[in-house]
């Protein structure tokens, strides 16, 4: 009887594990083969070169360069640490971060693992010699990209870092893959699809130890698109010269086509170095003030209310208020820069002598609505929609959102403080010299731009809003700015030169809490026949009309001399 169940009991094992091998190898043995096949075959990246990027000229401002990492193939290695002390000892550099490193870059036993990058070519040399005592140790070619200009060019250019998890989520769907680099900045972000290039990669075929034993398909990485900037590397250079050492920002740009000729911020930051550890730079280096900074105005707004006062037929040129130095509006008394005052000023004095009692009158004429709608027509309050990233759109205050956001009237005094380029009026430097390039332009709000060409593509002109201003009502404030720096009496007469005409405006905004005044001057050049405009500014540089002015006379020189 036992050996009846024995036999049994082996029976149904046998068909149980019949049945077993049966749809292992029968039905799910197509999906196993598949696996098998998948396991048998990696996959190695191997990186396109970026795109060069070009200054107008056609000046290399950002390119990759040859370089030598010292790399090691694990499965070829009989002792690691022995042939990690030795790569240690050749490079000068701790064993501890070498071996960091090859945890942190292996990947596979027969992929090639970074050990560093960027080493020095003779000490690359060096290891290319002793390779025959070094079982499993490389030295591989790679690209490190550079950046000729440094600091200068910083905020246009930016950087490239390895992609984070953050954007690998969210461009992992465009073939970004873990580890690329990627632009974190600038035009390196903005343009990366372009600039990035098309990666290549082999296809190994290993064994079940992981171990290398064919190469099956190989495919060569496509270079990027190379990009040609409106930017004029030697203006940049210079002017990054002159700003170094001040917080700022200065922009040069053609107002007729809207290409940026040169946008600085200062302080920046070499972006052949490590950006990590400048992130708690107080000075905030990483801050483009050209497009993020958001200052008050100053005196500079009193060319776009002396534009909306005359269009809307609130004053005339003639139109003459007396300036004691003050002006009284209910309780609250509001002063000129000048204590004694200005006397009788008209519209022409009134912009060559920035007389502040001339505008709080002329903008209590024009009203707040006024105001707000001329603002609102010369850009501010909007982000230009220039190719850079974190532009800032700047505010212009109104009654209803006065009465919305703080639950109070908007006052006369309000209106007064608004006319000068104070108050709750917020700008971007950028915003700035465009409202002074729709002067000169003659009334073509145009938007600013940084790509002037990629190779093998067309780059859709901008093309420009018109504001319908009275031509001799244009002229009549151009007369008035050409007087701010050839006049006796000007506030820029600094910046006159023998070189070239300037027409211009000075501004000096106070940023509250009792620290030293913002400098502004903007304008254009030549005065007769404009054919840049420019705006330099000084975070808390005291007069618009002192070291701002001179700095913009020296640069446009520089422009006009080397054009």
């Amino acid at each position: 009887m036992r050996i009846k169940t024995l036999q049994f009991l082996f029976i149904i094992f046998f068909i149980l594990l019949g049945l077993c091998l049966f749809y292992l190898q029968v039905i799910k043995g197509p999906r196993y083969r598949e696996l098998s096949y998948r396991n048998s075959i990696r996959l190695l990246g191997i990186s396109a070169p970026r795109g060069i990027i070009y200054d107008r000229r056609g000046k290399k401002v950002a390119e990759d360069v040859l370089s030598f990492g010292v790399f090691i193939v694990p499965q070829e290695v009989k002792d690691l640490d022995a042939e990690i002390r030795r790569v240690s000892s050749i490079l000068d550099c701790s064993e501890s971060l070498l071996k960091r490193n090859y945890k942190r870059n292996y990947r596979a036993p027969f992929a090639p693992c970074e050990l560093m990058a960027n080493i020095p070519k003779n000490k690359a040399i060096l290891i290319e010699e002793l390779k025959l005592d070094m079982p499993g140790v490389l030295i591989k070619e790679s690209h490190l990209r550079r950046y000729s200009y440094k600091e200068a060019l910083a905020h246009v250019i930016g950087y490239i870092g390895e992609i984070d998890k953050r954007e690998l989520g969210l461009l992992k769907t465009y073939g970004y893959v873990a580890r690329d680099l990627i632009g974190k900045d600038g035009i390196e972000r903005i343009s990366d699809a372009t600039l990035r290039g098309e990666n290549g990669g082999m296809q190994v075929q290993v064994d079940n130890r992981g171990r290398q034993v064919g190469v099956l398909s190989f495919k060569r990485p496509v270079k990027g698109k190379d990009i040609h900037l409106t930017i004029d590397a030697g203006l940049q250079d210079f002017l990054w010269n002159m700003m170094k050492g001040k917080k700022g920002a200065a922009i040069f740009m053609d107002h007729y086509t809207g290409e940026i000729l040169s946008l600085v911020s200062t302080p920046s930051y070499d972006p052949n170095a490590s950006v990590s550890r400048i992130l708690n730079d107080k000075r905030s280096p990483l801050l483009n003030r050209a497009i993020m900074g958001l200052y008050p105005p100053g005196s500079i707004f009193k060319i776009a209310l002396a534009l909306a006062a005359l269009e809307s037929g609130k004053i005339r040129p003639e139109t003459t208020f007396v300036c004691h130095g003050r002006l009284n509006v209910g309780a609250a008394s509001f002063r000129c820069w000048k204590r004694d005052g200005h006397g009788p000023v008209d519209l022409e004095n009134g912009i060559i002598e920035s007389c502040n009692v001339y505008f709080y009158n002329t903008g209590i004429l024009l009203g707040v609505e006024g105001i707000w709608k001329y603002a609102k027509e010369f850009g501010f309050g909007e982000k230009t929609g220039i190719e850079l990233f974190g532009e800032q759109k700047g505010f212009v205050p109104s009654r209803a959102w006065k009465k919305t956001e703080k639950n109070q009237n908007w006052y006369t005094g309000d209106t007064a403080n608004l006319s000068i380029g104070q108050g709750y009026l917020l700008v971007t430097p950028l915003q700035v010299v465009r409202m002074f390039a729709t002067l000169a332009n003659g009334g073509g709000l145009i938007r600013p731009h940084l790509l002037k060409d990629i190779r093998d593509s067309d780059i859709r002109r901008h093309k420009k809003i018109i504001i319908r201003l009275k031509k001799k009502n244009i002229e009549l404030i151009k007369n008035g700015m050409k007087g701010v720096v050839a006049s006796e009496r000007g506030t820029g007469m600094r910046a006159w030169s023998e070189v070239c005409s300037i027409s211009a405006k000075t501004g000096t905004s106070q940023p509250g809490g009792g620290l030293k005044t913002h400098a502004w001057f903007g304008g254009f050049a030549p005065s007769e026949k404009p054919e840049i405009s420019f705006v330099i500014f000084l975070e808390h540089g005291g007069s618009g009309g002192d070291l701002a002015a001179m700095i913009a006379k020296k640069a446009v020189e520089y422009w006009y001399k080397n054009r």
